[in-house]
């Protein structure tokens, strides 16, 4: 008898990299998953369909990467990535031709490039994004959506620029997937509650995910287990191994703590091992991956070479270990409550296959696993809900991430916490002009609809992360800086739609052929919210 379920959220997401540079910062970010998690996490998935084998994941795409996954021009560059890739490999293998090792490794790499590309065409007609509604529509998946550009929300000062980050969220999904979404992902898990500063009252982020038909959405652990339940429906109290609502109804649920350690901890996790592919270390010529992690050492030099058949019996291993704990933990639940719970364990989509090479195989090993036990099984989110929300306490959170720390400190850092000013009065100032101009004439709202993607842009959270971890500082700040500008000389020019010199049409158009997402924005949404 199933004792519970394994509630699965992979969170996929690359930021705006459209003409913003190639390697290693810029485009290769999404050709990279595309290659290395999307595509292998469709072929899994067709296979398990195959077999009769359910899924039954939730799946968040971010509206951003949903807009570049769809775009013509990424679409063809990606393929010009891959016939790069699969000369590279070529020559490898005549490079190696007296490094037997070496050149089955090569091998390897060729025949991975060579299906990945004929599955691009052949299997999804270069529509990825396609290819995931169809297995959403064949309840294979559940899709979720997010804000627009990944915007770290608890810090956005203008409510306007809240709503329009899930509104475009939501509806850049409806135009995809032709329904409307029920889950939302927030950006870094980022919650804030009801605040006042100021003398300034704002409405808490549920707030506004409900305002745009949201029915569930996931916090950090902390989120629930720090939280203040208001009416209690259970004898269970403060759990993430179920569901809670807050007052507005919304469905709220919690990151299993020790699900997700088995997986991405540094030191206890699968990805470590050291019989997998080692990420940092590429050959000095073709870039390609030659060696398994072997040790601790990241930087050490005499890696050992790379073992396909090792790697696998390593997934084969951990895989059994993870159910094991699933198990052992559902166990432990019912008989504690006597419910079913669910195990909610949300990861970025991207640590599988792209970070850990061997993960899309892990992932496809678990979902065999699952659906032999009789004591787990996998659900969806809305699945969930709609069984037992009428069981959820209500609660109240307070703020919450899943970053460094639990709180805001990776994106408010002192060390660039000069971003937000910028944003924040950026917004005002968008606020300010669209107020002057309620009804715009055709060269007004082209202007606007640039600010609108330029000002989305900006509010990106990757751009304070990576200046926080300084894996791309240089690049972060730059493109923060560009879309900053590019949306001060748009300003410039809206404050005064009669002065056709502020800005030429050839510099319009420039800025247009750049950034390009959310073709169909609604500068409503960006208007002051009184």
């Amino acid at each position: 008898m199933t004792l519970g379920y394994f509630g699965l959220v992979l969170h996929g997401h690359i930021p705006y990299c459209k003409r913003s540079g190639t390697w290693p910062a810029g485009e290769e970010w999404l050709f990279e998953a595309i290659l290395e998690t999307y595509i292998p996490m469709l072929n899994i998935l067709r296979e398990l369909k195959n077999n009769g084998i359910n899924t039954a994941i939730t799946i968040n795409i971010t509206p951003i990467l949903a807009d570049q996954l769809a775009d013509e021009y990424m679409k063809n560059r990606f393929s010009e990535y891959m016939e790069d890739l699969i000369s590279r490999a070529k020559k490898d293998i005549k490079r190696f031709e007296n490094h037997i090792i070496r050149k089955q490794i090569a091998d390897f790499h060729l025949k991975n490039f060579e299906e990945a590309l004929d599955a691009f065409y052949h299997d999804y007609y270069r529509d990825i994004l396609g290819t995931f509604k169809w297995l959403q529509e064949e309840n294979m998946i559940e899709i979720i959506t997010s804000a627009a550009t990944h915007g770290f929300l608890p810090l956005l000062e203008s409510d306007s620029g809240i709503f329009s980050q899930i509104q475009i969220g939501v509806d850049t999904y409806k135009k995809y997937f032709n329904k409307d979404p029920l889950g939302f992902w927030l950006p870094e898990c980022a919650y804030r509650p009801k605040e006042e500063k100021y003398g300034i009252f704002r409405e808490s982020i549920d707030y506004w995910l409900n305002n745009s038909g949201i029915k569930y959405f996931f916090v950090e652990a902390h989120g629930i287990l720090d939280a203040n339940i208001i009416e209690k429906k259970n004898n269970i109290g403060l759990n993430t191994n179920f569901g809670y609502k807050l007052k507005n109804g919304l469905a709220v649920f919690g990151r299993n703590k020790k699900t997700s350690r088995q997986v991405w901890d540094a030191q206890i996790g699968y990805p470590g091992d050291f019989f997998y592919r080692e990420f940092h270390k590429k050959d000095h010529q073709s870039g390609l991956h030659y060696w398994r992690i072997t040790d601790k050492k990241v930087n050490n030099e005499n890696k050992e070479l790379y073992d396909p058949v090792k790697a696998q019996e390593s997934v084969n291993s951990h895989a059994n270990h993870f159910i094991s704990s699933l198990i052992e933990e559902l166990k432990s639940y019912n008989k504690n409550f006597q419910k079913k719970g669910i195990i909610i364990s949300p990861f970025d989509f991207e640590l599988f296959g792209h970070w850990w090479m061997e993960g899309i195989a892990w992932l496809k090993k678990v979902f065999e696993l699952v659906s032999k036990s009789e004591i787990v099984s996998m659900t969806t989110i809305s699945d969930y809900v709609s069984k037992f929300k009428a069981e959820f306490s209500i609660i109240e959170m307070g703020e919450s991430s899943w970053g460094e720390g639990g709180h805001y400190q990776v994106w408010k850092n002192k060390e660039h916490i000069w971003i937000w000013p910028y944003i924040n009065s950026s917004m005002r100032e968008f606020e300010k002009v669209l107020e002057i101009n309620p009804n715009p004439n055709e060269w007004g709202k082209r202007l606007f609809k640039q600010m609108a993607r330029e000002m989305l842009l900006m509010e990106g959270s990757d751009w304070p992360f990576l200046l926080y971890t300084k894996q791309a500082k240089d690049y972060a700040n730059q493109r923060f800086h560009n879309h900053h500008q590019r949306f001060n000389k748009l300003l410039w020019a809206a404050k005064d739609l009669k002065d056709k010199n502020r800005i030429s049409l050839q510099e319009l158009e420039t800025i247009e052929t750049i950034d390009t997402c959310f073709q169909d924005i609604n500068i409503n949404y960006f208007k002051k919210i009184q």
